[in-house]
């Protein structure tokens, strides 16, 4: 689109109206997979849609449509604005240093040999009249703090540039002042921490241990018991902190916040370790704290965040009120080079040495035939031995760059085949699901053979037989699995061993269209009893429920989705106790209690469950990558439903309904009760639904709205 043209769209987006600017998705573009149409809605036409921030895919978001910054061009393309690469790095417990962007900045500068950008910002203090009081009673625990009174500050909405970095890096955007503290931390790696001015008692903070247990309400809402000794930040009547781990309701920022006291400081990470411990609070600056945090870096976190609060919430910064307790020193280890070469199996020079610590931003010294003493920079609290160095040495010469010397054996480099790759995985599945693998011969009798001849000749194929078979008994090559899985459960109720449930995976074969075919299949067979038997629980007999369980969580592990289970027509399986699987539509395979017919021919007297599905089509609907989500930390709300279907419906019917009109906030449905009257002209089926949202506790009008939605619905299913 070119920005200038008026085009007619249809919006409902609560925060949709005059002025703002949003990204729009013109007609024959695809958004989030989806092709984007002309359309009437209530009768009038919408041409195009204008995008939330969740379907494009930049983060989770329920607030409506997205909100650009109004000095965006019209007509612009988004996708250079809007593209950010993000990366999730894994990092070990000691890289402390390396939870910020400046920590994997010096990490890449030390690894690419460049020079790390220091920024310089024109921090403008002015004497203000209001003071705050510092009280630290134990320098111990708080060798280093600082901070800002900041006045006449306005609490607002924070920029978009902002906003996008939070909800990239996983974080809500709250108001201006809190989110630039957040920012902070996640650029510097330092906590900072703002407090009401106004809330604090004599504008005093004491830093210091606690001497009384209390009741104590954190910023996520949450009472906690404070016991004596615990960490804390406090004015002259209350808590107003745990220090470095949480902040006090009493003391937030809120929309009425005028002035606020900005924090940096450097406390003992034992002892916040310690307390953060003892009290259950593990956050974002508990963590940095705990590791450590560079005392040499809070002064330039401090200026920068009040920078940024001056500039986007017009504050207007005081100046830094101060306590040191001493000067902070740089650790000295000594290196001997001879050392590390024989350590680590390589031939580095005294002077790569010297340079890959320059790069890591230590100090050296010492002369050409004595150790190497290097300063350590005061956020490596990671370094602490030689062996330290040495492990420093290697990371950034490159593990890679160590001379491995000749192989005494030379591996196959031809990768593994996917369907082998693919069948070693669904083996672990299914033994990890208490099934025991069986294994047949491809060859079977013609009498076994038979079993299969009319289910074989509905699918049009032919059955292969050998040219020189030694016996009868194994002339032919099996069509199908049962047939050999059929005999094992013979055999094994013969010596009276009447409950078993085991799986096969191997290839049929037959002839279609003058054309050899194999196909690899996987077969279940169950008998017997679903447990042992035992005191506390009454015999049951595994049934058509237990074997679709079994597949279902088979699924599930496999991460196929999609799956529907429809009445089947098989000849092998009993006519009412049997289903066909089924992704859209393409069946996969079949399930059910084999035929009594089929049963009496082997002389099985009991019922048998058997399932058979085409490996390769399981193989295509396997989703490799595992999703992850974050456990939900906001509470749900549930719903039962009890509907009146008639008796012939089939559930999965029902199911494709909820999916069908499935309103956002539905996390999940389960059916948890069937009850059938006598007269078996109808069937009573209970279903619970639970409702959440992820992104804020969700309320009562919300659940009910779309609960009365899908209950109408559903509603003209009953009898």
């Amino acid at each position: 689109h070119n920005g200038k043209d008026a085009v007619q769209v249809v919006c409902g987006a609560s925060n949709c109206r005059a002025g703002i600017k949003a990204p729009f998705a013109v007609v024959g573009s695809m958004v989030n997979n989806t092709l984007i149409e002309k359309a009437t809605i209530r009768g009038v036409e919408s041409n195009g849609m204008l995008c939330s921030a969740s379907e494009l895919n930049l983060w989770k978001d329920n607030a409506g449509i997205l909100e650009l910054p109004t000095d965006w061009q019209n007509g612009a393309d988004l996708t250079p604005l809007l593209w950010d690469p993000i990366l999730e790095l894994s990092l070990t417990p000691n890289l402390g240093h390396c939870l910020s962007a400046l920590g994997i900045a010096r990490e890449l500068a030390a690894k690419l040999q460049k020079t790390l950008h220091k920024e310089s910002l024109p921090l403008q203090e002015k004497g203000i009249s209001k003071k705050v009081k510092i009280e630290i009673e134990d320098p111990h625990l708080v060798p280093l703090y600082m901070g800002h009174l900041i006045e006449n500050v306005h609490i607002g909405p924070s920029p978009f540039w902002l906003k996008k970095i939070l909800y990239s890096s996983g974080l809500k955007p709250i108001n201006n002042v809190v989110d630039i503290t957040n920012y902070i931390l996640l650029k510097r790696g330092q906590p900072l921490h703002a407090f009401d001015y106004e809330h604090l008692n004599h504008q005093t903070l004491r830093i210091g241990l606690s001497k009384h247990r209390e009741i104590w309400r954190g910023l996520d809402g949450i009472d906690r018991d404070i016991p004596v000794g615990t960490f804390v930040i406090s004015d002259r009547q209350k808590t107003v902190a745990l220090a470095g781990a949480l902040g006090g309701e009493n003391s937030a920022i809120s929309e009425n916040t005028k002035n606020i006291f900005l924090e940096a400081a450097f406390f003992d990470p034992m002892t916040v370790r310690k307390s953060a411990k003892k009290v259950g609070v593990r956050t974002d600056s508990s963590i940095r704290f705990e590791k450590g945090v560079d005392p040499n870096g809070v002064e330039d976190a401090l200026n920068e965040a009040a920078y940024l609060i001056a500039k986007y919430a017009k504050g207007t910064v005081g100046e830094k009120v101060e306590f040191r307790d001493a000067p902070i020193a740089f650790k000295k280890i000594s290196i001997r080079p001879e050392k590390a070469n024989r350590l680590l199996g390589t031939k580095i020079s005294r002077s790569e040495m010297e340079n890959i610590f320059e790069r890591l931003e230590c100090k050296i010294s010492g002369k050409p035939n004595e150790p190497i003493s290097v300063h350590v920079p005061t956020y490596r609290f990671d370094l602490n031995e030689e062996i330290d160095l040495i492990e420093e040495v290697i990371r950034i010469y490159g593990y890679n760059n160590i001379d491995k010397g000749s192989s005494r054996s030379t591996p196959s480099t031809l990768p593994n085949d996917l369907i082998y790759q693919f069948i070693e995985k669904l083996r672990n599945r299914l033994v990890s699901l208490g099934l025991q693998e069986f294994l047949t011969s491809d060859l079977i009798s013609p009498k076994l053979a038979d079993l299969c001849i009319e289910f074989m000749s509905v699918r049009g194929i032919q059955l292969l037989k050998t040219l020189h078979a030694k016996t009868e008994e194994y002339s032919i090559l099996r069509p199908s699995l049962m047939p050999g899985l059929m005999q094992v459960a013979l055999n094994n109720l013969d010596v009276r061993n009447n409950s078993f449930s085991g799986f096969e995976i191997g290839r049929i074969h037959f002839m279609s269209a003058g054309k050899n075919v194999e196909v690899p299949m996987l077969s279940l067979v169950l008998t017997g009893q679903s447990a042992p038997t035992n005191w506390k629980n009454k015999r049951e007999e595994v049934d058509f429920y237990t074997l679709k369980g079994i597949l279902e969580n088979l699924f599930i592990s496999l991460r196929i989705q999609n799956i529907t289970f429809a009445k089947g027509n098989h000849i092998s399986f009993h006519p009412g106790r049997q289903a066909e699987i089924r992704s859209n539509d393409l069946t996969i395979g079949s399930f059910g209690e084999i035929d009594p017919r089929i049963l009496t021919s082997f002389g099985i007297k009991q019922r048998v469950l058997f399932a058979e599905l085409d490996i390769e089509h399981l193989m295509k609907l396997h989703h490799k990558l595992a999703i992850f989500t974050p456990i939900p930390n906001l509470p749900s709300s549930e719903r039962d439903l009890t509907l009146l279907l008639p008796f012939e419906m089939e559930m999965e019917t029902l199911f494709q309904a909820i999916e069908k009109n499935r309103p956002k906030i539905l996390e999940k449905f389960e059916f948890i009760d069937l009850y059938i009257p006598e007269n078996a002209m109808s069937k009573n089926a209970t279903i619970r639904f639970t409702y959440r949202d992820p992104m804020k506790t969700i309320s009562s009008e919300e659940v009910e709205k779309a609960h009365t939605e899908i209950v109408l619905y559903l509603k003209k299913l009953e009898k």
